[in-house]
């Protein structure tokens, strides 16, 4: 019976080490789940405003994002004539410019419904969300350094 505790007592603490181990790694679900709720509460949005907001912040977020790939790519060419260089750069800030565009755009519509300080507080929430990420991503680093 001992010998069967033991056996058990292992399986299981193996099992909820694999279980934080799978939780460690970035998963694109989970860092959106995360960043709704973050948004949610620190902008005190109600479960109506949520269910209104954030299918319009998501459908901003999947523009953005393929506006940020053909950035990406911009950003890997390296351009051996100045001709090059200078079409990489327009098109550059062409994609930046169109990135505020559509914030502005979506600013506009996320104020159609919700009032405009809820606004700014998901805009803050957002920032501060991103910026703890990248906090805690950096911590990581340098303690697998040590």
């Amino acid at each position: 019976m001992r010998r069967f505790i033991i056996c058990l007592f292992f399986i299981l603490a193996f099992n909820i080490s694999d279980a934080q181990n799978k939780n460690r790694h970035f998963t694109p679900e989970r860092f959106q789940a995360e960043l709704e709720q973050y948004i949610t509460r620190k902008a005190g949005l109600s479960p109506k405003e949520a269910s209104e907001f954030f299918p319009l912040y998501s459908e901003m977020l999947r523009k953005q994002r393929s506006i940020h790939d053909e950035l990406k790519k911009l950003k890997r060419i390296k351009p051996t004539t100045d001709a090059e260089c200078k079409k990489n750069l327009m098109k550059r800030d062409k994609c930046e410019i169109e990135i505020k565009q559509l914030q502005k755009t979506y600013h506009e519509k996320f104020m159609q419904i919700l009032p405009a300080g809820k606004v700014y507080d998901i805009v803050k929430a957002e920032d501060r969300f991103h910026r703890q990420i990248f906090k805690r991503a950096a911590d990581k680093m340098r303690h697998k350094k040590k």
